[in-house]
């Protein structure tokens, strides 16, 4: 599998976290900014386990997500992130996104 490179804005709104990817039109949500993080590790890690068993190229046919988040990125603050702590088939990798917090 190619080497996936994302970055992903983080935001609050109506009382949630919100994650959007910005290469992937993914997203994830959670009430608070752990759980926020943990949800969107779950979504990718997710996306490319379902894209092995189905026989698909992870984020191959994924639109990048709309400009107002890659506005919102360019303005955010950049938010230091660990590793996937998650199990994904083997040969397979997982973007590590890079994330901004939105104010």
């Amino acid at each position: 599998m190619a080497s996936h490179t994302t970055h992903a804005v983080l935001f609050q709104r109506e009382g949630w976290w919100v994650a959007q990817c910005l290469q992937y039109d993914l997203a994830a949500q959670a009430k608070s900014l752990r759980d926020l993080l943990y949800e969107l590790e779950r979504t990718l890690v997710g996306h490319v386990v379902v894209s092995e068993v189905k026989g698909l190229e992870p984020f191959e046919h994924l639109p990048a997500a709309p400009q107002m988040y890659w506005d919102m990125f360019a303005e955010a603050l950049e938010l230091k992130h660990q590793e996937i702590p998650f199990r994904v088939p083997r040969g397979r990798s997982v973007p590590v996104p890079e994330l901004r917090i939105a104010a």
